[in-house]
């Protein structure tokens, strides 16, 4: 069920849906899980042969014999093989001209190995009181109980007396709570992880001066 509450000039997007995304990928394939581009000129792309570059967007799943560019130097891509979505790729532009990688020649390099809650008649208890990510567009920080401040991504366990801050507008983040149950919020929105947790319906006011 996914439920979309306005107030205003306000959009706030909250969804509980079952699976990790509509699209299915294939062994020998990647699926972009998270990405963030800072200019519109950065925008992260693949190409298949002599094709045309195409912006990837969160949820594509990349052909085998594509190849991947990234051109502005804060930019990021976080990808998953096919038949693994355990298992996460992070792609980072350089300080200068631009990164361009073989599917195949990503899945040869060592993934970053992430965990989350299993399916089953009760909650997962290794994730009680906790949220993780599952996927996310844009730049979020989560601010850890301790005050500490870090970027979100793919597979990160965020904790209850958290908070997390969705940046700019339309940005949006995926949770999983230890039931398996996704929740998906689009920003801007400044929350608490605990309000997830507790299915309240967030809101955000956009104020203009």
């Amino acid at each position: 069920m996914r439920q979309i509450l306005r107030f205003g000039a306000v959009l706030l997007f909250l969804a509980a849906v079952a699976g990790t995304g509509a699209a299915q990928a294939k062994a020998g394939t990647l699926k972009c899980v998270g990405i963030y581009s800072e200019t519109s000129d950065g925008s992260i792309s693949y190409q298949v042969g002599g094709g045309s570059w195409i912006v990837v967007k969160v949820g594509d799943v990349i052909p085998a014999n594509a190849q991947i560019r990234v051109n502005v130097d804060r930019d990021w891509i976080e990808l998953t093989p096919g038949n693994n979505p355990n298992n996460v790729y992070e792609i980072h532009g350089p300080d200068t001209g631009e990164v361009i990688k073989k599917v195949a020649d990503i899945l040869k390099g060592k993934p970053r190995a992430v965990s989350f809650p299993k399916k089953g008649a009760a909650p997962d208890p290794k994730y009680k009181d906790k949220l993780v990510v599952l996927q996310y567009l844009g730049r979020q920080i989560y601010v850890t109980p301790d005050g500490d401040q870090n970027d979100i991504k793919y597979g990160d366990v965020l904790e209850m007396k958290g908070k997390v801050r969705i940046i700019a507008i339309n940005n949006t983040i995926d949770l999983m709570n230890a039931s398996g149950k996704v929740t998906t919020v689009i920003g801007p929105l400044n929350f608490n992880v605990e309000q997830v947790l507790k299915d309240e319906k967030l809101y955000k006011f956009l104020n203009t001066h």
